[in-house]
């Protein structure tokens, strides 16, 4: 993807942030939701002229937070994410399961759960042993949790968010509800323009960041820069 949208005429510069491949492999940096830390080490050292942020699933929620805190960035593209993970899920799950998370008394039992949850081959699974590995939480699932509970539409200050932005979501995502794209776009109150798209079956791109159609999403994102005189 970073060698597309540099064929389209972009320099382009990937990083890995806390919890992400070497930054949490060969450096030991836990995931950290205040990811306008790394943005501006990276704006720092490379000192771009007008730059763009782009991120996918839960970077898309990263870049929004950046962006909130780092008005050097000029330009959001944010892809598949969830403005408040919790609330994706309907609301007596969320209520019951808040409960339980923070319930000293149910603490280990919660742990136990978690770590069954963890080994299996399902989305739950997953997200659970994900959500362990970039916390570097990796015997106790409840904290692990709990940080991801941090991913809130609170905590991502839409409200101070001023620049572009590009929202994009699919209409089948397994991952968040299409439910969020609004939520999000009523969130983004001080944006200086806020430009959307819901992808859909028709067009091979109705899954999560578009799989199936990731060129389609690209070329929008390219036409979307160009437009905005990047």
């Amino acid at each position: 993807m970073m060698k597309y949208i540099a064929s389209g005429g972009f320099d382009v510069i990937g990083f890995e942030g806390p919890g992400q491949g070497a930054a949490l492999i060969k450096y030991g940096l836990p995931f950290d939701i205040e990811w306008e830390k790394p943005v501006k080490a990276v704006l720092d050292y490379f000192r771009p002229d007008d730059a763009a942020l782009f991120g996918l699933s839960m970077g898309g929620w990263l870049c929004l937070r950046a962006a909130a805190f780092e008005p050097r960035i000029k330009r959001v593209i944010a892809n598949g994410h969830s403005i408040d993970y919790f609330k994706s899920f309907p609301y007596i799950i969320r209520v019951i399961h808040e409960k339980m998370l923070n319930s000293e008394s149910l603490y280990d039992w919660m742990n136990k759960v978690g770590l069954k949850k963890a080994k299996a081959e399902n989305t739950e699974g997953w997200i659970t042993s994900q959500l362990m590995h970039i916390t570097k939480n990796r015997d106790n699932p409840v904290d692990a949790a709990k940080v991801w509970l941090e991913m809130n539409d609170v905590n991502i200050h839409s409200e101070n968010v001023i620049q572009d932005v590009l929202l994009l979501s699919a209409e089948n995502d397994h991952f968040v509800p299409v439910k969020m794209h609004q939520k999000q776009i009523a969130a983004l109150i001080n944006a200086r323009s806020v430009t959307d798209r819901i992808f859909t079956k028709k067009e091979h791109a109705q899954n999560h960041c578009q799989v199936g159609n990731i060129q389609l999403m690209l070329d929008i994102v390219l036409d979307w820069l160009k437009k905005k005189n990047i």
